[in-house]
């Protein structure tokens, strides 16, 4: 294998400053490629013990927050075959930095069902990477405001997680302790422990029973997508809801229940802010909108936190709803 080159001060293809290997050789060749010197396999220089020793050796300062792996194609078998020992070599020198991948490939088509080369080989190199973005650039659907990818058909995957669980978990966007991410069918047990809880629920609607929470998980956050799940980084644990929907042309509604496990430390602040984020720098949003009973205390304190303003209040029952809001021009 070859390498086109290798950055060691990267901030362009995943979380913070990174080393970044772009090795040589892709069959994809996507139209619109900025690296097309990289689909020939023989472009570039040996991907030697030196480099892999000059890799490994600029990944140890501290502000150097993980290794991402792009190209050509890493995921090509002659790639794959080269890369493996090397990356598990990686894994094991720094196993709490982050490992980014980038594929052309997709992820279950391709990948998990052996497609591109020996399937125990790509497990391994699977097993090495935290986040794969996958899926051919396409130039037609290319955004400039997405999250680490160019196309807005390419997915980032929590690798890890879709292998344990068997179903791919799409990253929506992150926070140093969040993953904000898709719902998947096996969040229903952790939902419930958030939606069936009366106390967590008082100032929305009666706790959910069983039935009720496996429907609105099906229904609402998966087949409608209008809800993301926020996950503690650390943990692996369902850390809250936030529901995220159209409200009009341009408008996005926004709602939040967190596990009483998680009030009080800033999550819902940090995860709601995220999402805000998110949808208006990639979703061409310019408002987005919250509401919460006057004596919900907390998610109005949030919401003004969140440099949201007052801009409507409705009579819900003996109570008062009060609407805040927040445009583009003001995140």
């Amino acid at each position: 294998m070859n390498v086109a080159t290798i950055k060691y001060y990267d901030i362009a293809n995943g979380p913070g400053v990174r080393v970044s290997l772009y090795v040589s050789g892709c069959r994809n060749r996507c139209k619109g490629c900025f690296n097309k010197e990289t689909w020939d396999f023989d472009y570039g220089t040996p991907f030697t013990e030196e480099t892999q020793d000059a890799i490994i050796k600029g990944m140890e300062p501290s502000f150097i927050k993980g290794f991402s792996l792009l190209g050509g194609d890493p995921f090509e078998p002659e790639n794959q075959a080269a890369l493996v020992d090397f990356m598990e070599r990686l894994r094991a020198a720094y196993p709490s930095k982050t490992v980014w991948a980038y594929t052309g490939y997709d992820f279950e088509q391709d990948l998990l069902t052996g497609k591109k080369g020996d399937i125990n080989v790509t497990m391994r190199l699977l097993k090495c990477i935290d986040v794969l973005v996958d899926g051919r650039f396409v130039e037609n659907l290319k955004n400039p405001n997405l999250l680490f990818r160019g196309s807005s058909n390419q997915r980032i995957i929590l690798v890890g997680q879709s292998l344990e669980r068997d179903e791919v978990v799409r990253l929506v966007t992150f926070t140093d302790r969040l993953y904000i991410r898709a719902f998947n069918e096996s969040d229903e047990d952790a939902l419930f422990g958030i939606l069936g809880d009366a106390e967590t629920m008082r100032y929305v609607e009666p706790a959910f029973d069983r039935q009720k929470t496996a429907r609105f998980l099906r229904d609402f956050c998966i087949a409608e997508g209008k809800a993301l799940a926020v996950e503690e980084r650390e943990s692996g644990r369902l850390a809250g809801y936030i529901m995220a929907k159209p409200s009009g042309e341009g408008r996005y509604e926004l709602g939040w229940i967190f596990h009483r496990d998680y009030r009080e430390k800033g999550y819902a602040y940090e995860a709601v802010n995220a999402v805000i984020d998110h949808i208006f720098n990639e979703l061409g949003v310019f408002e987005v909108t919250a509401s919460a009973l006057e004596e919900n205390e907390p998610s109005v304190r949030l919401m003004l936190r969140l440099g949201m303003k007052l801009s409507d209040t409705e009579r819900e029952g003996g109570s008062r709803l009060m609407v805040y809001s927040k445009d583009k021009g003001n995140k």
